[in-house]
C-alpha cells in the first residue's frame, strides 16, 4: 500500500458521504481499484484495533460511508465476491505487517462476511441511508422459524402519553372494539381501545380482553420506585439495562447516579401521580442509578449502547398514533439487547407482523448487540402499525415486543412551531400541510386547527387500507394542582372554586422556552383592577417553559369577591387563564322537556355534566356537555330513568378515567329527585328487577346473579336513600348478603366497587365475622383477589397459618392452587403482614393511631395538615405497610367531626370496655395490639374522635375471633355491629386495614396456640 491508510479512508469518506448511497452496477476501473484499497485499509485498522484491545466497531463508526460502499461493491454481480475480496485484503495486510496476524486475545477479528455486512447495515442506519445489504443465509446454529402462533392477542403495553402528561396502558383493538375489563390493585375499571390512563400509581394491572384472556402488567415496584420510558415513550422494563441515551424517568425522591453526573430536567408530574417526579435524563456516561427512596442496594444498571430498542430513523413531530405513539417517516433500526459480558454466539429471532395478525411479514436473526433493519424484507409501502417480536429461536419465554407506526414518504409542516394561548381562551389557530409520495395518500393535505382544537384525525391510505393518525402542533396549556395532585391539562381558562385555594393549590402554565425570556406575571383581576401579582416559583431543574404559580396567597383576597380572573402577562399579551368563583356552579337542576336545566348557572366556560341513575347505581354515568343556556340534553332512555345525580365539572369530559360514585356533599353535585320513572316491563333481567325494587315495585331479587347488585346497593345505600330510592333497600341487601355467606364474598368481584366501598357492607352484613372452615374451591377464589381483595382475604383465611413458617403448618402439604392463593395474600398484605404472621412484633404498630401527633395536627390549618400527610400513599404498598395505614388514618382524620358524633354516644365507651375485657381474658397478643392503638389520656369529650382507630381495631379483632369459631366473640360482635357499621361508613379504608390486621393477628395467635 503506497498511501497512508487513514488519509485514504478520510478522503474517501468525504467523497462518498457527499455522493450518498452506493449505486448498483457501477463497475468502473477507478471504483474497483479504490474499493479494493479501501477494504484493505479498513481491514488493517480492524486488525490494529484488535491488537490494541479496542472494540472493532470504532473503525466502522469512524468511516461509515467507506464501510457501506466497500460492502456494496464487493457484493455486486461480476465481482470476485465479497468474502474473497475480504480474505485477499487480509492476506495482503498480514504480508506487509506480520505482527497483525498474531492474535493477542482468544477471539478472532471480524473478517467474516456476515460480520462486515452487519457493520455496513449499522453504518447505513447511522447515515440515514435506505441502502440494504445483501441477504445472507441463516446461521447454521440457528433453529428454523417457529410456526406462527394461533392466539396472538397482544398484551397491553405501558407508555408515556402525549406530552408526557399521563401514563397510558395501550389496549389493542380499534376504537369500535369491545371494552376491556381492568383490575388495578383490587379496583375495577372498564376501558375501550386504544388506551387507558392510569389514574394513580399501582403495583400491577390485570387486563381482560374481550375474548376473556387476562394479561398481567407490572407497573410499580415498591423496592425501586422508578419507571423508565424511552425517548419514543415506550416503557423500558427494569429487568434489563437502561439505555445510555436520553430517557424519561418517573420516580420518588431524587436520582442518585454513579459514573458521570446525569443531566436532569424536571417536568410536570403526569396526571394522577402525585408525589412522583418526572425527569428527562441523559444517561450518557452513567453506569448505574437509583431513586433515593428505593430500597437499599436497588441500583439499576445502564447499558453502553447495547440495550433493546429503536435507533436511528426519524419521526414526524406533528403526527402521532391514536395512543400517542410516534409516527416514523424514516423507519428506525432495531438494536438487539446484549448484556455485559454476553457472548455474540447465540442468536435472536426477530418477527415482524401486523398487531393482532398471525401472518409474519418477515423473519430475520441477529446476534446480541446487533443493529438490524427489521423492514428489509417487509413489502412496501411501509405504512401503519407494525409489531416486532424478539425471542430466542424455538423459545417463546422471555419474548420482547415493540411496536412502531410507519409512514414512509409522508411529510408534514405546520405554519407555526408552537401554538400559544389566545387572549380570550383557547389556542391561536394554525395550519398543518401534509404531503405524501408514491402510493400513500391522505384525505386532506391541509389541516386547519380552530382555537379549541388540539388535534385532528387524518387517514393515511396505501391504496387498499386506511390507517388513522392524529395531527397536532405543540401547544400551550394550563393545569391546576390541588393538595399536590395534578388535574388534567386544559387549553381553556380554568374554573377554580375559591374554597380550593386553601388546599395547597397551584397553577402551571406550559409555554415555549423562548417565551419566558422575560418572566411572565400572573395577575388576579377583579372588575378590571389588578389586586395581586404572582411570580413563578424558582425551580432550576424544571423545563424553562413550565411555570408554576402558587395560588394559596389568594385565599383571603377572593373571599369577598363574587368572581375574579387570573390573567397571564406574557409576550406583550394579556391572556385569560382562569376564573375564581366563590359560589357553586349552579343552584339547582330541574326538568325542561327533553332536557335538564341548570338554574343559577355561574360558570362562563365549557361545562360537562355527569349523570348517574339512582335506581341503577351500577350503570356507567352519562357525560354530556352543558350548553351556554345551562341546558343538558338527555337521550330518550334517560328521560324516564327516575331520580338522577348530576355532577358538574369544568372543561370537557375525560373518557379515559373511570369516574367514581359522586359525593353528594360536594356543592357542585346536584340531585334531581322528582324525575319520571318507567318500568322496563318485559325486561326481566336481574338488573331490571333490582331497578324495579329500588323504585318501590316488587321484591329484592335473590340468587347468585343478584349478589353484585346487592353489594352496590348496600355500599351506596345512604346516598340512594337520600336521592329517592326505597328506604328499606340497604338493610334488606345487607341481610341478603349475610344469608348468602361465602357466595356473597365470591360475588363481590363482579360488583366493580372501589377499594373502600365494600367495608361498611362487610360489617353491616355480618360477613366480616363469617366462619369459613376451609377453602373448598381455590380456583374460584383466585379471581376475587383481582377485584375485591379484602373479600378474597376472608375467603383465604383458613390457609394463612401456612405463611407463618411454623413446623405445624408445612406449606408443602398444600395443593398448587392453594399456594397460588397464598402468593396473592402475601402481595396484598405486604411485608408487614408476613412479619406478623411469622409471630414477630408488628413493625408498623404505631401507624394509624390518633395520639398526641394527631392532636397537634388537629390544631394546624388545613393546608399544613395536607402537607403533613401528603407522602402517605405515594408508593402503592401492601395493605398493612406503614404508608397504607397512614393513608387510611388520614381518611378517617379528615372525617373526624362526623366520627366525633358516634364517639360521644353513651354505648361507645361501654363497648370499648367490653372489647378490652374480652381480649384481656386469654388473648394477650390481641389485647396488646388493641391497647397500643389507644390515644392515651384525653383532654375532654371534644377529643373522643381520637379513640376511633382503637374502636375500629377492637371490633375487627372480635369479628375475626368470631370467624375462628369463638362463640363468646360471635355474641359480642352482633352487639358491636350497628355502631361499628356507622363508623366503617365514614372510615372505610381504616376498616379494611383493621380487618386484615386482625386476621393476621388472630392467625398468628392460632399458630402460637397450636405450637
Amino acid at each position: 500500500m503506497l498511501v497512508d491508510p487513514a488519509q485514504l479512508l478520510d478522503d474517501c469518506e468525504r467523497a462518498w458521504s457527499e455522493a450518498g448511497e452506493p449505486s448498483a452496477g457501477d463497475g468502473a476501473d477507478s471504483v474497483v481499484r479504490r474499493t479494493t484499497l479501501v477494504l484493505e485499509a479498513l481491514v488493517a485498522h480492524v486488525l490494529l484495533a484488535e491488537r490494541s484491545s479496542l472494540a472493532h466497531e470504532v473503525v466502522f463508526t469512524r468511516w461509515p460511508a467507506c464501510t457501506v460502499h466497500g460492502v456494496a461493491f464487493g457484493s455486486q454481480t461480476g465481482t470476485p465476491g465479497f468474502a474473497n475480496m475480504l480474505a485477499e485484503a487480509r492476506r495482503r495486510v498480514v504480508a506487509a505487517r506480520p505482527e497483525l496476524g498474531r492474535r493477542r486475545t482468544d477471539s478472532s477479528p471480524p473478517t467474516t462476511e456476515a460480520d462486515w455486512i452487519r457493520a455496513a447495515r449499522e453504518a447505513a442506519a447511522s447515515l440515514g441511508w435506505t441502502w440494504r445489504p445483501p441477504v445472507t443465509g441463516r446461521p447454521a446454529d440457528t433453529a428454523p422459524p417457529d410456526p406462527p402462533a394461533r392466539n396472538l392477542a397482544a398484551p397491553p403495553q405501558m407508555r408515556l402519553g402525549p406530552g408526557a402528561g399521563s401514563v397510558l396502558l395501550t389496549l389493542p383493538g380499534g376504537p369500535d372494539a369491545a371494552t376491556w375489563q381492568l383490575a388495578a390493585d383490587g379496583e375495577s375499571f372498564t376501558a375501550s381501545p386504544p388506551h387507558w390512563v392510569l389514574p394513580a400509581p399501582v403495583r400491577r394491572v390485570e387486563a381482560t380482553d374481550p375474548a376473556g384472556t387476562t394479561h398481567v402488567s407490572a407497573v410499580v415496584d415498591p423496592d425501586t420506585v422508578l419507571l423508565a420510558f424511552a425517548a419514543d415513550g415506550h416503557h423500558v422494563p427494569l429487568d434489563e439495562p437502561l439505555p445510555a441515551t436520553e430517557v424519561h424517568l418517573l420516580h420518588v425522591g431524587t436520582l442518585e447516579t454513579e459514573g458521570t453526573q446525569a443531566a436532569v430536567v424536571e417536568l410536570p408530574t403526569p396526571y394522577g401521580w402525585s408525589g412522583w417526579i418526572l425527569s428527562k435524563v441523559s444517561l450518557v456516561g452513567v453506569t448505574r442509578l437509583r431513586a433515593s427512596d428505593a430500597a437499599p442496594g436497588k441500583w439499576l444498571e445502564v447499558a453502553v449502547g447495547r440495550s433493546f430498542g429503536w435507533e436511528g430513523g426519524a419521526t414526524l413531530p406533528w403526527l402521532t398514533g391514536e395512543d400517542g405513539t410516534p409516527v416514523w417517516h424514516r423507519p428506525p433500526a432495531l438494536r438487539l439487547r446484549r448484556r455485559p459480558g454476553e457472548p455474540e454466539t447465540p442468536h435472536w429471532q426477530v418477527e415482524v407482523r401486523r398487531p393482532g395478525r398471525e401472518a409474519m411479514l418477515a423473519v430475520l436473526t441477529g446476534v446480541p448487540g446487533a443493529l438490524l433493519d427489521p423492514w428489509e424484507h417487509v413489502p412496501g409501502p411501509l405504512l401503519g402499525p407494525y409489531e416486532i417480536l424478539v425471542h430466542s429461536p424455538g423459545r417463546r419465554r422471555g419474548q420482547r415486543r415493540l411496536t412502531a407506526f410507519l409512514a414512509e414518504g409522508v411529510e408534514a409542516k405546520p405554519s407555526v412551531e408552537w401554538r400559544l394561548l389566545a387572549p380570550q381562551g383557547g389556542l391561536v389557530p394554525t395550519r398543518l400541510d401534509v404531503r405524501t409520495v408514491g402510493p400513500v395518500t391522505v384525505f386532506r393535505n391541509a389541516v386547519e386547527f380552530a382555537p379549541y382544537e388540539i388535534s385532528r384525525e387524518l387517514v393515511l391510505r396505501d391504496g387498499t387500507r386506511g390507517f388513522r393518525v392524529q395531527a397536532l402542533v405543540p401547544y400551550s396549556e394550563v393545569r391546576l394542582e390541588l393538595d399536590g395532585s395534578p388535574l388534567p391539562w386544559s387549553i381553556r381558562p380554568l374554573d377554580i372554586d375559591a374554597a380550593d385555594l386553601a388546599r395547597d393549590s397551584a397553577l402551571t402554565v406550559r409555554l415555549p422556552e423562548q417565551a419566558v425570556a422575560v418572566t411572565p406575571e400572573l395577575a388576579l383581576v377583579v372588575e378590571g383592577a389588578t389586586l395581586v401579582s404572582l411570580w413563578p416559583e424558582r425551580r432550576t431543574r424544571t423545563r424553562r417553559g413550565d411555570l408554576r404559580y402558587s395560588l394559596t396567597a389568594l385565599t383571603d383576597t377572593v373571599r369577598d369577591c363574587a368572581k375574579a380572573e387570573l390573567r397571564l402577562l406574557v409576550a406583550g399579551q394579556d391572556v385569560h387563564v382562569g376564573s375564581v368563583r366563590t359560589q357553586p356552579v349552579a343552584e339547582d337542576v330541574i326538568p325542561d322537556g327533553t332536557r335538564l336545566l341548570l338554574r343559577g348557572l355561574r360558570h362562563p366556560g365549557e361545562l360537562t355534566a355527569r349523570l348517574y341513575q339512582v335506581l341503577a347505581p351500577w350503570q356507567q354515568p352519562l357525560s354530556v356537555p352543558v350548553d351556554d343556556s345551562g341546558r343538558i340534553p338527555l337521550p330518550a332512555a334517560w328521560r324516564s330513568a327516575g331520580p338522577l345525580v348530576v355532577s358538574l365539572r369544568a372543561g370537557t369530559h375525560t373518557a379515559d378515567v373511570a369516574p367514581a360514585w359522586p359525593r353528594l356533599r360536594d356543592r357542585d353535585t346536584l340531585v334531581l329527585r322528582r324525575s319520571p320513572w318507567t318500568s322496563g316491563g318485559v325486561d326481566r333481567t336481574v338488573a331490571a328487577r333490582t331497578t324495579e325494587y329500588l323504585g318501590g315495585r316488587g321484591a329484592l331479587p335473590r340468587g347468585t346473579e343478584a349478589i353484585p347488585y346487592q353489594w352496590i346497593v348496600a355500599a351506596r345505600g345512604r346516598d340512594l336513600q337520600a336521592c329517592g330510592a326505597k328506604e328499606a333497600a340497604p338493610a334488606e341487601c345487607l341481610r341478603a348478603l349475610g344469608d348468602a355467606g361465602p357466595d356473597a364474598l365470591l360475588g363481590a368481584a363482579d360488583s366493580s366497587l372501589r377499594s373502600g366501598e365494600p367495608a361498611a357492607a362487610l360489617v353491616g352484613s355480618g360477613l366480616a365475622a363469617l366462619r369459613i372452615r376451609e377453602v373448598t374451591d381455590p380456583a374460584a377464589v383466585r379471581p376475587v383477589w383481582r377485584r375485591a381483595p379484602l373479600c378474597a382475604l376472608l375467603l383465604t383465611a383458613p390457609l394463612l397459618p401456612y405463611l407463618s413458617g411454623d413446623p405445624a403448618y408445612q406449606i408443602d402439604e398444600l395443593y398448587p392452587e392453594e399456594n397460588e392463593l397464598l402468593d396473592e395474600a402475601g402481595q396484598f398484605l405486604g411485608d408487614v403482614g408476613m412479619t406478623i404472621l411469622s409471630g414477630q412484633d408488628d413493625p408498623s404498630g404505631t401507624a394509624g393511631r390518633f395520639d398526641a401527633h394527631a392532636r397537634a395536627l388537629n390544631e394546624l390549618p388545613e393546608i399544613q395538615q395536607q402537607a403533613m400527610w401528603r407522602t402517605a400513599g405515594v408508593v402503592p404498598r401492601g395493605l398493612l405497610d406503614t404508608d397504607t395505614r397512614a393513608a387510611a388514618a388520614w381518611q378517617a382524620f379528615r372525617d373526624r367531626r362526623t366520627l366525633q358524633y358516634y364517639a360521644l354516644r353513651e354505648e361507645y365507651e361501654e363497648w370499648l370496655t367490653a372489647v378490652e375485657n374480652f381480649l384481656g381474658d386469654g388473648h394477650p397478643l390481641l389485647v396488646t395490639a388493641f391497647l397500643d392503638r389507644g390515644p392515651g389520656s384525653l383532654r375532654g369529650p371534644g377529643e373522643a374522635w381520637m379513640r376511633v382507630p382503637q374502636f375500629s381495631l377492637g371490633c375487627a379483632l372480635i369479628a375475626r375471633l368470631a370467624a375462628a369459631g369463638d362463640p363468646r366473640a360471635v355474641k359480642l360482635e352482633r352487639g358491636l355491629r350497628p355502631l361499628w357499621k356507622s363508623v366503617a361508613a365514614h372510615a372505610p379504608d381504616l376498616t379494611a386495614v383493621d380487618l386484615a390486621l386482625a386476621e393476621c393477628l388472630v392467625a398468628a395467635e392460632t399458630v402460637r396456640t397450636t405450637g
